[in-house]
């Protein structure tokens, strides 16, 4: 991988091969968190959104510590109380549609009189129920994200198991926004062709109704087919900018006079970190600058004004800027800059699974690994 490779950050697996063996254990789990934080919108508040704030907090100190073990008993009722949340708020959502209703009880052909409608009304009642479902589906993936941060060890197999959860996570939640959709727009049309139907030209109408439903319904499943390819491609670019915000540019070297660290510089970085206040990143860039910083690299990470990010920095916990105020990666930075890279000692296989919230509870209390690469195949 060379420099521009890196810098586009377009493929995250390579980067991690280039310094995955140069990583420490807290950046392999800050970077963890920040995978599962792209499915917060998913979590139940509570103590899955606590679980993970506690554990990016707190690097190193999840897996075994008697706080994850609270958080991981606490994970697997909070997530079906979770799901069943989603399921009424979806509910609501898809309500016009009838999604309780039997879609076998809006029958095309009643005494003998044809219905053109009802086939319309028929199939949005099946994509509400296929919204409902999905959108209780969506929450326990994301809440195995959440106990793959607090129960296995950081490194490749957990960043793996996280990413993986949080694409079925957001592939669920993306799904049931589809299926929504296309239940509210069947609905609205079966009402108009209801409020228009005049008795006449029935079998002309039936057949119309029947191939806008062929249509619509061929059109979502093309795109629900797709999910899982676009929800692996925004996987890809997170982590990819989650990587750049994690360690910068490892092929070339970040001067960091300590005089620069300033008390208002430390004490906004320490803030910015406490808080996750990363709006305020700007100002850090003033302070630095009224430390007589002159070093581009970290005034534009700051500024979010990098030539090579045009969507901004994906500013998390463990961003390098912060970490180098703060000295909080010594050995990393005191690396030198790539001229290579040399691969991870096991590349992580996607699909491999952690254990069951059983086991990973069971495994915690007997000071057992919960590591997936520690079991046996």
């Amino acid at each position: 991988m060379t420099e521009p490779d890196w810098l586009k950050a377009k493929d995250p697996d390579g980067m991690l091969r280039q310094v995955g063996h140069r990583l420490s254990p807290r950046q392999w789990h800050l970077l963890a968190c920040a995978v599962a934080r792209r499915a917060w919108d998913v979590l139940p508040a509570g103590p899955p959104r606590d679980a993970l704030d506690w554990a990016e907090r707190h690097p190193g100190e999840a897996a075994g510590s008697p706080e994850a073990v609270d958080f991981l008993s606490e994970l697997e009722p909070a997530a079906r109380a979770g799901a069943e949340a989603a399921r009424q708020v979806q509910r609501q959502i898809v309500l016009a549609a009838d999604p309780d209703a039997d879609p076998d009880s809006f029958r095309p052909d009643d005494a003998r009189k044809t219905n053109p409608s009802a086939v319309l009304f028929q199939a949005a009642c099946r994509a509400a129920r296929n919204a409902v479902d999905e959108a209780a589906e969506a929450v326990p993936h994301a809440a195995e994200a959440v106990a793959a941060v607090l129960a296995q060890r950081p490194g490749p197999a957990q960043l793996a198991r996280v990413r993986q959860q949080v694409v079925e996570a957001t592939r669920f939640r993306a799904g049931a926004s589809l299926y929504a959709s296309l239940a509210l727009r069947l609905k609205d049309r079966g009402d108009e062709m209801a409020d228009q139907d005049n008795g006449r030209n029935v079998r002309l109408r039936y057949s119309a109704a029947s191939q806008a439903v062929g249509r619509e319904e061929e059109i979502t499943n093309y795109r629900h087919n797709d999910l899982l390819r676009d929800m692996e491609k925004a996987d890809r670019k997170a982590v990819g900018r989650s990587l750049l915000d994690l360690v910068g540019n490892p092929f070339r070297p970040y001067r960091f006079e300590p005089g620069w660290r300033t008390s208002t510089v430390v004490g906004l970085a320490r803030a910015i970190v406490a808080e996750r206040a990363f709006d305020r990143m700007p100002i850090l860039a003033d302070a630095l600058l009224d430390a007589d910083c002159d070093e581009e690299a970290v005034l534009r990470h700051c500024r979010g004004t990098e030539p090579h990010a045009p969507d901004g920095p994906a500013h998390g916990r463990g961003c390098w800027v912060l970490d180098l105020i703060l000295e909080a990666e010594p050995a990393f930075f005191a690396g030198e800059p790539l001229r290579g890279g040399a691969p991870l000692a096991r590349p992580p296989a996607r699909g491999r699974i952690a254990a069951g919230w059983d086991g990973l509870l069971d495994a915690l209390r007997a000071g057992a690994p919960a590591d997936p690469d520690d079991q046996d195949d």
